[in-house]
Parts: structure tokens; C-alpha cells; sequence
């Protein structure tokens, strides 16, 4: 009997637990039941779709206030390394911005990439820094370095003379004054295969990363020479005239990169001049 008590006692709450969840999955009697079901799951759809847009725009929000701070504080940060008040940096940054845009040297260069069995890939750019030491940067962002400093995804690395630049993917590097994202770069064709490992090359095209109305014109002579070489069997006129037009694009940007550091050396101290010296800014 006392076997028989519980067994109802169990029955019953079962019940009670389940009757609920029937109700709700069990079939509309009518149109007009079915009609306000169907309206009650696409309020709940709109309400998460709003929901969801919501917090995106606050991340989004967030993400620009972050980029913002950081961008403040690197004007601050390059400021206090050179040693110059906030009105002699007045005059000092936009020669250092100048130098600095003008140091990128005029080349193309490629990225690794490795697909595992799992289907993901990671994308590495082998880039030169300017005191011609290598690095390497992968998808996650983050650097090793030959010779310098090591840092992660989102902030400056540095070795001897300037930031390591490069066409990894996703991460954000900040200079002197500014920022920039370079975005996801897809992989290309395999061209080795070692284990589950496929493995390829890439020219890392600027156009990759900036639409064609914002290329440079030193970048838009390195894509031409790179479309001459690309043909099973370019043309050694056409080849030559490149280069000559490569070769000219780096002897004027020397030139300019000379004059510049002339006007910045006019502005500075002696001991400013041996921060910027150090920085690379100088020689």
C-alpha cells in the first residue's frame, strides 16, 4: 500500500511538471490559435533580433571609445619617449608622421599560410623591420620577433628603428598619433602538402587590403611590376620599364625621407635628437 501511495505521489508530480510543457507543444485546435502562436514566436524572434542589434551597436560603440583612448595615449606615449613639451610636440609630430609614412619601403612582400585537418587556417606575413631584422605575424595577432620586442594583438611592436609592419590578419597596430586594422586575409591555392598540413604562398598585394582608389602611388609601381612578373612569360621590355620605374619611385622617396629628417633635425634639441636618433625617426 505504502509502495502504491508513492508510486501516485511520483504519477502526480510527473504530471504536474509535464502538463505544462504538453500544453504548450500540443497541436492548435483552431486558425485562430495557430494564427497567435505563429505572431507570438515572431514578436519573440523581432524582440532577440533587437536585442541582438543592440548589443552590437554598444560593442561596436565601446570598441571606437577604446580606439579613441588609445589613440590619445600613443600621442601622449611618443611624446613623453621624445622628451618635448605639448607645444614643441605641436611641431615635432607632424614631421615625425611625415618620416614615419615616408620610411615604409617601397616593396611587396608575401604571406604563409597553413590549413590543418580541421578546416581553419592561419595566415603568416614575413615582413622586414626597419633595422632589417625578420618577423613573423599570424592570424591570432601575435608577433615573434628575430631581434626587439614582443608584444600581442592591438598594440606597437618595435625593434631598433620602427614598428614591424605587414599584412597579417586581423590585428591592429597603432603608430604615432594614429591606428590601423588590416582585416582577415583568406588563404590562397595549396601548393605543398605535408601530413594534414597544406601549405601555401601568397603575394601580399596591397590592393588585399585598401580598395584601388586608395593605393599609393608607390604601392600602385610595386603592383605593376608585380603584374609583369605574374605571366608564364613576361616581357623583358615591359619587365625593364617597371623596374626603372621602381627603382626612380625609391630614389625620390629617399630624397624626400632625407629632406624631411632635415626639417625635423631644425626643430628638435640635441638631447631630442638622440631619442629620435634611437626611435629611427633619425640617423
Amino acid at each position: 500500500m505504502r509502495e502504491r501511495t508513492g508510486l501516485l505521489v511520483l504519477c502526480l508530480l510527473l504530471s504536474a511538471l509535464l502538463g505544462p510543457s504538453q500544453a504548450q507543444t500540443r497541436r492548435p485546435r483552431s486558425q485562430a490559435e495557430f494564427q497567435r502562436r505563429m505572431n507570438e514566436q515572431q514578436m519573440k524572434m523581432m524582440r532577440n533580433q533587437e536585442e541582438f542589434r543592440r548589443r552590437m551597436e554598444e560593442q561596436r560603440a565601446n570598441d571606437a571609445e577604446r580606439r579613441r583612448i588609445a589613440d590619445e595615449y600613443s600621442d601622449e606615449a611618443y611624446r613623453e619617449a621624445v622628451g618635448a613639451t605639448p607645444e614643441q610636440w605641436k611641431a615635432i609630430h607632424p614631421r615625425v608622421e611625415e618620416i614615419r609614412k615616408l620610411k615604409d619601403r617601397l616593396h611587396i612582400d608575401i604571406s604563409v599560410y597553413w590549413i590543418g585537418g580541421s578546416g581553419g587556417y592561419q595566415v603568416g606575413s614575413f615582413v622586414e623591420t626597419s633595422d632589417g631584422g625578420r618577423s613573423t605575424a599570424n592570424a591570432s595577432g601575435r608577433f615573434s620577433a628575430t631581434r626587439g620586442v614582443n608584444t600581442d594583438s592591438g598594440s606597437t611592436t618595435r625593434s631598433g628603428g620602427g614598428a614591424i609592419r605587414g599584412a597579417a590578419s586581423g590585428y591592429g597596430q597603432t603608430t604615432a598619433g594614429g591606428s590601423a586594422h588590416i582585416g582577415v586575409q583568406t588563404p590562397g591555392p595549396v601548393r605543398k602538402q605535408v601530413g594534414d598540413l597544406n601549405l601555401g604562398w601568397q603575394w601580399q598585394r596591397p590592393s588585399l587590403k585598401k580598395s584601388p582608389a586608395a593605393l599609393s602611388e608607390s604601392e600602385k609601381v610595386c603592383e605593376q611590376l608585380l603584374d609583369a612578373l605574374e605571366p608564364n612569360r613576361p616581357d623583358p621590355d615591359h619587365l625593364r620599364r617597371q623596374v626603372e620605374a621602381l627603382r626612380k619611385a625609391r630614389e625620390q622617396r629617399q630624397q624626400e625621407l632625407r629632406q624631411a629628417r632635415q626639417q625635423l633635425r631644425e626643430l628638435v634639441t640635441s638631447e631630442q635628437e638622440a631619442r629620435l636618433i634611437l626611435m629611427g625617426y633619425l640617423d
